[in-house]
């Protein structure tokens, strides 16, 4: 009985790595996947932020670092949210008309108004938090991450388990995290 505790054990084990070397695997090859979409971007400036890419499209109205996102700021945006498959894979959420149009989709009333929130407080994504930081009013982007930075090993709504996404992001404004006499 003993032996086969300890087998069983062994195996639970094995059974155990395994499952963290495929999601290793896995996460390198979606690196890998993302490294070459973001190559074929040669006329986009390419920022590597926390293993988050944000490749602009479009730069925002920035005069200096005075102008740009950081923690503590809010930010006012409308966003296309896909599931990475080598580029723009299926949508899965907007809260753009253009967007949703262009899709064929309908957006119900309370999803099409501009999307906000301050960054740093935990509300977005890993790789949204990480990727808004430096953008710009007026930039248009994409922020592209692995499943680390996504929603990791759960499946939300249309966006299977272990999902790279990207975002493409048009930042409407941002609002700068005002600093009290006190801090």
């Amino acid at each position: 009985m003993r032996k086969y505790v300890f087998l069983l054990a062994g195996l639970l084990l094995a059974i155990t790595s395994c499952t963290k070397e495929d999601r290793k695997l896995m996460l390198i090859r979606q690196e890998e996947e993302i490294d070459k979409f973001v190559r074929n971007l040669v006329k986009d400036t390419v920022y590597y932020q926390k293993g988050v890419v944000r490749a602009v499209l479009e730069p925002g109205k920035h005069a200096g670092p005075a102008d740009t996102l950081a923690t503590g700021d809010t930010i006012y945006f409308y966003y296309a949210g896909h599931v990475f498959s080598r580029g723009k894979g299926a949508l899965f959420h907007t809260n753009s008309d253009s967007v949703a149009k262009a899709y064929n989709r309908t957006l119900p009333e309370d999803q099409s108004a501009i999307r906000s929130g301050v960054t740093g407080e935990g509300k977005f994504l890993k790789g949204l938090e990480y990727g808004f930081t430096g953008m710009s009013a007026g930039e248009h982007a994409y922020l592209i991450f692995n499943a680390d930075f996504g929603y990791g090993n759960e499946t939300v709504g249309q966006v299977p388990r272990m999902s790279p996404l990207l975002f493409e992001i048009w930042v409407e404004r941002i609002v700068k995290k005002q600093i009290s006499l006190q801090e």
